[in-house]
């Protein structure tokens, strides 16, 4: 309507069907920015402000964390900052783009290396049998094609007795994941559950063997961050445990049949530059001659590639997609009136396994609830007590904080520390296409109480059980025996 639209960009470089349909869809009056102030309580003036704001200016990027990806459409509305980026011609050149703030260090890193259940490294799809001959050729063993499970799967599974067994490196899931009675149901249900950590976490109360890990000030490697910019890292320290992570990796494997043979971490480097095409030209020696390089860096991008989609898109024309709005299947309702969402604060790192260990516990020292004083003063709830919180998964407590911050009717608090048990009132809703967890919406309710709920009870005594007077002699004895 007021000629926002970048059609020089649209026309070259966009699939332009696709993109006449989504106009149609876009212009539809459910799709209206009136609907969309109906859903999220914005202006419906504030959104077309916006538009015409980003729409406008010289150089529009985008940049979303996991506010927006952890809900249970966090995919579609990915998408959506897609379309609007490709609508705005806000691609392929500097300051632009569509650019996620992932929610930990190296997670760009380990996508990259194939972390995904249905993809190798490189994003290449596990059903491809051309890529999956390349592997098979390299590594000399017959690979499936059939996509393995995400963590939603394999807790299903174990309880169902169809998945039994783990091994959990660098993860807190009975901290971190939401429904914390499926996750430890599921981690009980396990005949073997591998756990290498820095510390003793809550998941490793349930693991047959504990293995120490290491700090990144004892790793030898790269980390890349989310421009895909592949960074060299040098130990500054000999691991305390006396081995590095990868080597207790291909200790398992060849006690496992399958042996690896490196010398150190150059030659990993060399192996998948060897099966990735994006990492093709990316060697340890390289790295620490030039410098910090950013993939794809291949034959076609000898130096690396600073701006990626800048002569077009690695799928061929740009595609948009109808992104159509569908509420969350977590409602409020008289037994649970409030949406509490969950997230974390500058001082605290995730679960707080490193942090809590640290000076930073003067600042936070407890997970509380954010509540407003309206809603606070409904329920007889003054600042600093101790309040149950109930949701249809479970029941936790922790102490009020009131905050004008907060929208009447939403609550908040983080999951920094294990006594507060956050998670075992989240649900296991999850974005329709990652599984992501739907962290920022679940509904509850908030009442005065001066106890611990039964959940920080029953933990407080398991805790005791597995990590005092002999806890861990018990945990050895559970560890099945590998010949």
């Amino acid at each position: 309507q007021e000629n926002l639209i970048d059609e020089d960009f649209i026309a070259e470089k966009c699939d332009v069907q696709a993109y006449e349909q989504w106009v149609k869809f876009i212009a539809s009056p459910e799709n209206s920015p009136e609907a969309a102030s109906r859903i999220s309580g914005v202006e419906a003036e504030t959104i077309r402000e916006a538009a015409r704001l980003f729409a406008s200016a010289k150089n529009a990027g985008i940049y979303y964390g996991l506010g927006v990806t952890e809900h249970s459409q966090g995919s579609t509305s990915v998408m959506a900052m897609a379309n609007l980026a490709m609508a705005t011609g806000n691609i392929g050149r500097p300051g632009v783009g569509v650019n996620p703030l992932r929610g930990q260090n190296n997670v760009q890193g380990s996508c990259d290396m194939g972390s995904f259940p249905h993809e190798f490294s490189g994003y290449r799809s596990v059903k491809d049998k051309a890529v999956r001959a390349e592997f098979e050729n390299d590594w000399g063993i017959k690979l499936s094609g059939t996509p393995g499970l995400r963590l939603p799967n394999m807790f299903d599974g174990a309880i169902a007795g169809t998945y039994r067994g783990m091994f959990v490196q660098g993860e807190d899931l009975a901290q971190s994941d939401p429904n914390t009675k499926h996750v430890t149901a599921a981690l009980e249900a396990l005949d073997c559950l591998v756990v290498q950590d820095l510390f003793l976490n809550e998941t490793a109360m349930y693991a047959h063997v504990f293995l120490p890990g290491t700090t990144f000030l004892e790793k030898e490697g790269t980390f890349t961050n989310a421009e895909r910019r592949i960074n060299r890292v040098h130990k500054v320290m000999e691991e305390k445990c006396g081995m590095a992570e990868w080597q207790v990796a291909t200790a398992l494997a060849s006690k496992m049949g399958y042996p690896m043979h490196y010398e150190n971490p150059s030659e990993i480097m060399d192996e998948i530059a060897r099966l990735t095409p994006s990492f093709a030209g990316v060697s340890h020696k390289r790295l620490d001659t030039q410098g910090a390089l950013q993939w794809p860096v291949n034959e076609g991008a000898v130096d690396g590639t600073p701006i990626v989609h800048a002569d077009g898109f690695v799928r061929g024309k740009g595609l948009f997609v109808e992104t159509q709005y569908i509420p969350t299947t977590e409602r409020t309702s008289r037994k649970f009136p409030l949406i509490l969402t969950t997230g974390r604060i500058l001082s605290q790192y995730n679960v707080g396994a490193q942090t809590r260990r640290t000076p930073n516990s003067r600042w936070h020292h407890e997970d509380v609830l954010e509540i407003h004083p309206h809603d606070a003063q409904q329920r007889g709830i003054c600042d600093k007590d101790r309040v149950e919180v109930s949701s249809r998964m479970g029941t936790t407590s922790l102490r009020v904080e009131l905050s004008l911050r907060m929208t009447p009717g939403v609550v908040y608090t983080t999951f920094h520390h294990p006594v507060s048990g956050t998670n075992v009132i989240t649900t296991d809703n999850s974005d329709w296409a990652t599984n992501c967890p739907e962290y920022k919406v679940t509904a509850v309710e908030v009442k005065r109480t001066s106890h611990l709920s039964n959940w920080q009870k029953d933990r407080k005594k398991s805790k005791n059980v597995a990590f005092q007077s002999g806890g861990q002699a018990d945990l050895a004895k559970r560890a099945p025996k590998i010949s």
